[in-house]
C-alpha cells in the first residue's frame, strides 16, 4: 500500500508538471531584427527608405487567445532625404519600449500559430544625425504599432508598422518617424 501511494505521487507530479509546462502563462526571451524607415519631413518630402537593426526582448503573457507583450530593445535607423536635389543621409539611434495587445487568431498545431497585435509606443532617440550635423530635436517620441506574427515551437516571427505620432522637429518644419520591422524572437520559458 505504501508503494502504491508512491506511485500515485510520482505519477501526479509527472502530469501536474506536464500539464503546466503545456500552458505556459508567461514565456520571454531575447529578439532582433531587421528595420526598414523612412524620416518624414515636411520641408523635404522626397526621402528614401533606409535600413537598420533592433534587439532587445521580450515578455508575453497569455490569457486564452490574448496576449499582452511588453518589449524593449535598442535600434538603429537609416534613410536619406533629398536636400536642394542632393541626397541627405539620416541616421538614428534610441532605446524603444512598447506594450502590445494581441490575439492568435489561427492555430496550425498546439505549438504554431498565427497572431495579429497592436499597441502604443515610447522612443528615446539618442542621436539622431544629418550626415556629420546633428539637428535640433525631441528626444521623445509615442508611437503606433501593428503588426502579425507566427509562432513555430520556441520561435517566434513578427512583422510590424511603427509609427512615430510625435513631431521630433524642433523646428518649424514637421518630422515623423515611420518604419516596418522584421523581427525573430526565441521563448526562453
Amino acid at each position: 500500500m505504501y508503494f502504491m501511494k508512491k506511485l500515485l505521487l510520482v505519477f501526479s507530479t509527472i502530469l501536474i508538471i506536464q500539464t503546466t509546462s503545456a500552458q505556459k502563462l508567461i514565456t520571454f526571451g531575447p529578439l532582433a531584427g531587421y528595420t526598414a524607415s523612412v524620416l518624414e519631413n515636411s520641408d523635404y518630402p522626397n526621402s528614401t527608405p533606409g535600413s537598420g537593426y533592433v534587439f532587445g526582448g521580450f515578455i508575453r503573457a497569455d490569457i486564452k487567445k490574448w496576449y499582452i507583450q511588453p518589449n524593449i530593445y535598442y535600434m538603429y535607423n537609416s534613410s536619406s532625404i533629398d536636400v536642394n536635389q542632393t541626397s541627405t543621409d539620416v541616421k538614428s539611434k534610441s532605446v524603444n519600449g512598447d506594450v502590445l495587445l494581441g490575439y492568435r487568431f489561427f492555430k496550425f498545431t498546439d505549438l504554431t500559430y498565427l497572431r495579429l497585435f497592436a499597441g502604443p509606443g515610447y522612443s528615446n532617440i539618442n542621436t539622431l544625425k544629418y550626415d556629420s550635423c546633428t539637428s535640433d530635436y525631441s528626444t521623445d517620441n509615442i508611437l503606433l504599432n501593428a503588426g502579425v506574427g507566427l509562432d513555430f515551437w520556441k520561435l517566434t516571427f513578427d512583422l510590424k508598422y511603427q509609427r512615430g505620432l510625435t513631431d521630433i522637429d524642433k523646428s518649424s518644419n514637421t518630422m515623423h518617424t515611420s518604419l516596418f520591422m522584421l523581427t525573430a524572437g526565441f521563448k526562453i520559458l
